[in-house]
């Protein structure tokens, strides 16, 4: 059960990377539309924290992995 929510938050992490990086390329699409403004108030904050987010996920995880290896031997 553990290692069924380990890789859960994982695939999770994943995603939000993969948000950031579908968000920035489609906020660069918008210069030519006349949702141009919401390029930079909605789209790029919210990819940034996608980013931000998946990082600290994937961090919290590599931690508590090493943690639990430290405290097996």
């Amino acid at each position: 059960m553990r290692n069924t929510l380990r890789l859960l938050l994982l695939v999770i992490a994943f995603v939000l990377i993969g948000n950031f990086v579908i968000l920035r390329l489609y906020g660069d699409t918008l210069q030519s539309t006349h949702l141009f403004i919401v390029r930079g108030t909605v789209f790029y904050p919210i990819a940034l924290l996608n980013l931000i987010l998946g990082i600290l996920l994937i961090t919290f995880l590599v931690w508590e992995w090493l943690s639990q290896r430290k405290s097996l031997k």
